[in-house]
């Protein structure tokens, strides 16, 4: 299928969230340093965990909100808290006045409005897909992420230390004109269901006790956290490993140390995933979608265990390669499945509380500097491919074995 094909909604959502993300990427990857360099490094580890927990815990509420009104409501409350949080970042960032707490305040403020939109957008696109072209969908998705995030990271690396305000001004236009152009037209079907208590905290509750008891929600929820966290584990333990242990050494004259090293491999990734996206799933679709699934995350899983406890460049290199393509074949069927097992009255509480996948998954890759400090990098790789193993048996259980006794006992 192809994208004129999808429908109106889907490709708002692509497009929209396209630019939204090229420009963020040129900004939140940087603002911890930003923190750091204004107010302390405590203070800017303070204020970035302190956004995770806000953004999922307001997230939980967003999705009641997007589930009990009309989502479309939701997420144009959302834009423009979103939208004066910006231009107040904008006017506190100026090189004239950087006050650095308003800019952390705000930062907050950014948080609370994105855990709202989130799941009232999310579940209003999800409203809008077909079974047969969800797959077709999230492939064109899973690109242009990596296209939007490839290209904001470079934008951010030329421009963001001499030129944020500039950076800022860019982001709020662009939230500006997406939330426009969203509210002018994406189309919403959905008009609450207020069948859910009145009370938001009783709500939440409620609706995450109904998430809570789906088993094959949960166990879906769980698997995707462990298999995340050996991605996870790049950012943490493997690139202290690799800043520890790899020898520096000049590759085709370049010199190359850790931390070069392990920009490399993500380079690598995002250029591959761009290059080679549509050509991987032709050709896979002859296959079967269960085997491709686990060829996939086989791939996945064993490419970032040994990453752990290599330290030579052309090894390095080709398990970024393995990765990548495991990525490629189990991350488009993963995210089809994840719909498939979504409460339709519940949509957006389902998928709000699906963000503990990420966030269980960086406290994992979190506590796996401590872990390797103790078992040494060998050892390291057997703990990631064993909490990515114990995923994949979750995701079988959840997706496929609970699916077939299903089926036989309708």
């Amino acid at each position: 299928m192809k994208f004129k094909d999808f429908p109106t909604n889907v490709r708002l959502r692509l497009v929209c969230g396209f630019f939204i993300r090229i420009v963020g990427s040129a900004i939140f990857p940087f603002m911890a340093l930003y923190f750091s360099e204004e107010l302390g490094k405590i203070a800017a580890g303070i204020i970035m965990t302190s956004f995770v927990i806000v953004g999922y815990v307001t997230g939980l509420f967003g999705g009641y909100f997007s589930d009990r009104f009309n989502r479309k409501h939701v997420l144009q409350i959302g834009q423009l808290v979103q939208i004066l949080c910006f231009i107040g970042m904008t006017v506190a960032i100026h090189p004239s006045n950087n006050w650095a707490l308003a800019v952390a305040i705000l930062y907050f403020g950014h948080a609370v409005a994105n855990g709202l939109n989130y799941p009232a957008l999310e579940a209003i696109v999800i409203d809008s897909m077909e079974p047969s072209n969800r797959k077709a969908i999230y492939v064109y998705d899973y690109w242009l992420v990596n296209l939007a995030i490839a290209g904001g990271v470079m934008l951010g690396g030329a421009f963001y230390r001499d030129y944020r305000f500039g950076l800022f001004i860019g982001m709020t236009l662009v939230l500006t004109i997406t939330t426009v152009v969203l509210q002018r037209y994406l189309v919403d079907s959905h008009q609450g269901n207020r069948s859910t208590p009145a009370n938001p905290i009783v709500g939440v509750i409620q609706n995450y006790r109904i998430a809570l008891n789906d088993r094959r929600w949960m166990l879906f929820v769980l698997g995707s956290l462990l298999v995340f966290s050996t991605e996870f584990h790049m950012a943490n333990y493997i690139g202290v490993h690799l800043a520890e242990s790899f020898q520096e050494r000049a590759i085709i004259g370049v010199p190359f140390d850790g931390v070069r090293m392990m920009a490399f491999m993500q380079l690598e990734n995002t250029l591959l995933v761009v290059a080679i996206t549509f050509a991987v799933t032709a050709f896979v679709k002859r296959y079967r979608e269960k085997y491709v699934f686990f060829i996939g995350l086989s791939l996945y899983i064993t490419a970032y265990a040994a990453i752990t406890s290599m330290n030579s460049f052309l090894i390095l290199a080709v398990l970024a390669i393995v990765f990548t393509v495991g990525e490629l074949l189990y991350s488009p069927i993963r995210q089809v499945k994840q719909v498939d097992l979504l409460d339709p009255e519940r949509r957006a509480s389902y998928l709000a509380f699906g963000g503990l996948t990420f966030h269980g998954a960086k406290l994992v890759a979190a506590a796996g500097i401590v872990v390797g400090a103790f078992i040494g990098p060998v050892f390291m790789s057997g703990y990631i491919f064993l909490f990515g193993a114990l995923g994949a048996y979750l995701y079988y259980v959840s997706l496929y074995k609970m699916e077939s006794l299903r089926q036989l006992a309708a």
